[in-house]
């Protein structure tokens, strides 16, 4: 009887803690974005489809370099704080990731110069830049307050950092600052949740963080990130090379227009990440503990983000008309190609454990190939898409990468494929919410 209620109290509070820590990061995202689009809306009238477009179109290159910086994987890193000290995890982790940023950093200089834009681009591009890589420096402060379920301390930083860029950019408009002043206000922005983070780090475990590295550690941080910074290499360049191929066999005011939809999507995902990386520590656990139930609760956790996703779409339609009637006409092509890509979220909704269960299970190549290939298929199908339909081709293009990469690509996996595929078709059915 003891036993069961220590055990009772445990799940209580480890459901307390996911709970709280969901909710906080879900406040985050709610906060951050509603205040961008308030700000998004000012700053795409102002400067219009080709300023904001350049702008937009400079962001997503960047996020194609940042990639390298990803071969070290947060989760991995979370499954290192039973092993070892904690604090020798998030130096290590840190010193890896900043590292990585550097090699970015130099690839993206050898663009900028390659590319030869004109002055306002290239200024803008390397700020954008420097951003990147001083964002790594916050990586491994930040990875341990997720895995402690203590999200609050990085939306305390995120936010005021939110609130202080918001500001700037809105005073940039006032006065008639170019466009490249939204990356110098994007640096500063970081800075400033850094100095926040660190400080909150600091308050939490005492003394300094140092940047030293375990190689040992890092070897095997490396090798076991591997095959899931590949996958998440694909994943960023199927979400970025819409973009991207828009402003080459286009204009950049095709990406300005473009990223509207983009920023509504992000919208309708909010829910994602906080619930994945609220549950990711405790199913670690359950894999460990309980295979059976952890198997109930991937099924009910991915059946309850499917619903939400339902009801937010449903939502976002009702008040989507509302809010396009603040932006100039030039953006009125953003709402059909919103209507395209939230198809595409559904599977991003119903596979969102999909490659923390690869993690667990040791099989992440399965993510590398299935997202290796959709890359390549997104790519041409964009070719194709772009040339036809212009930015409703792009849309298109990202919405059966979607499909293909995040579900059907399971089949083709045998067994540990065919388990998560059968998982993800019984989350449509809305009764194992309740199981």
């Amino acid at each position: 009887m003891k036993i069961k209620d220590i055990k009772g109290i445990r799940v209580n509070t480890d459901l307390a803690k996911i709970l709280s820590n969901t909710a906080w990061m879900v406040f985050d995202r709610v906060f951050i974005l509603a205040l961008n689009l308030f700000v998004s809306v000012r700053i795409a009238n102002y400067y219009g489809a080709l300023g904001y477009g350049s702008y937009q179109y400079a962001v997503n290159i960047i996020a194609v370099f940042e990639i390298v910086a990803t071969f070290i994987d947060g989760r991995v890193v979370k499954k290192r704080y039973g092993k070892q000290a904690p604090e020798q995890v998030v130096q290590t982790a840190t010193v890896l990731r900043v590292l990585l940023s550097g090699v970015s950093v130099a690839a993206g200089v050898a663009f900028a110069a390659v590319y030869g834009g004109d002055f306002e681009f290239t200024v803008m591009f390397l700020l954008l830049l420097l951003n990147m890589a001083a964002g790594s420096i916050k990586f491994g402060m930040a990875n341990r307050f997720e895995y402690l379920l203590k999200s609050r301390k990085i939306v305390i930083a995120s936010d005021i950092a939110v609130v202080a860029a918001s500001c700037l950019q809105l005073i940039a408009v006032h006065y008639h600052r170019p466009v490249r002043t939204l990356a110098l206000i994007a640096l500063v922005s970081t800075v400033i949740s850094i100095v926040i983070v660190y400080f909150q780090y600091r308050a939490e475990f005492g003394g300094g963080f140092r940047f030293s590295l375990d190689r040992a550690s890092a070897r095997e941080m490396l090798a076991e990130s591997f095959p899931l910074a590949l996958a998440g290499s694909c994943s960023v360049l199927y979400a970025r090379c819409d973009s991207i191929m828009l402003g080459a066999m286009l204009t950049s005011a095709e990406v300005g227009i473009y990223s509207v939809s983009v920023s509504l999507i992000n919208v309708v995902q909010i829910a994602i990440a906080p619930v994945r990386e609220s549950v990711y520590p405790k199913m670690i656990r359950l894999y460990e503990e309980d295979r059976q139930g952890y198997e109930r609760r991937y099924v009910q956790i991915s059946s309850i983000l499917t619903w939400i996703y339902i009801a937010g779409v449903a939502f976002s339609f009702l008040i989507l008309p509302f809010l396009f009637r603040f932006l100039n006409s030039e953006y009125a092509a953003a709402m059909p190609v919103y209507c395209i890509h939230v198809l595409g979220t559904f599977f991003m909704y119903n596979a969102a454990l999909r490659e923390g269960h690869f993690t667990l299970n040791g099989h992440g190549s399965i993510l590398t190939w299935s997202q290796f290939i959709s890359v390549g298929a997104n790519i041409v199908m964009n070719l194709a898409g772009i040339r036809l339909w212009g930015i409703y081709g792009a849309a298109i293009a990202t919405v059966i990468t979607q499909a293909a990469s995040l579900m059907f690509s399971n089949l083709f996996f045998k067994k540990e494929g065919l388990e998560v595929f059968r998982w993800q078709i019984r989350a449509l059915n809305p009764i194992h919410i309740f199981r």
